[in-house]
């Protein structure tokens, strides 16, 4: 009975552990949203980027993007929850806009579009997976040094004899 005993406090103990890791698989999954200022294309229209957008996480202000710019906020969670201060042109009036985003669990680091998002787009148009698109730089290429059958160069001038 001992045994018995032992061996179902030991798989309890490993069910509890796979339990625990499953929630914080789901739960504190830590993601980087990328966010878009840009005009985005989708389906034959245009949906042009806005004049000046605040973006606000937890009311901390993460990210202030004017046309054609990027910004970034870490997110823990399937969800992510932002308040939108936008101006939409030059000396226009704010409107405060709160978002909540769904994150995909596959993608690590996310790209939202905020025009294509504000303007009611299916997720595949706003949403994209960020690639780096760091480029390797080309190795230098090396000479081709001709030698003769004893091992010397013969691509230089010989020093003169004598």
């Amino acid at each position: 009975m001992n045994k018995t005993r032992k061996l179902l406090f030991r798989a309890g103990a490993v069910l509890l552990l796979v339990l625990i890791a499953g929630l914080m698989f789901i739960v504190g999954r830590g993601h980087t949203v990328y966010l878009d200022n840009k005009t985005l294309e989708y389906e034959g229209q245009t949906y042009s980027a806005l004049y000046k957008i605040e973006i606000l996480k937890n009311g901390e202000k993460v990210a202030k993007l004017n046309k054609r710019e990027r910004g970034m906020a870490t997110n823990i969670g399937q969800t992510c929850k932002l308040t939108l201060v936008i101006t939409k042109e030059k000396k226009g009036a704010e409107e405060t806009q709160e978002i909540e985003l769904k994150l995909p669990y596959s993608m690590d680091g996310i790209i939202i579009n905020l025009p294509g998002y504000l303007s009611g787009l299916p997720q595949e148009a706003y949403l994209t997976e960020f690639v780096s698109s760091a480029e390797a730089e080309p190795a230098p290429e090396e000479e081709e040094i001709s030698t003769d059958e004893f091992g010397f160069s013969t691509d230089s001038e010989a020093p003169p004899e004598g």
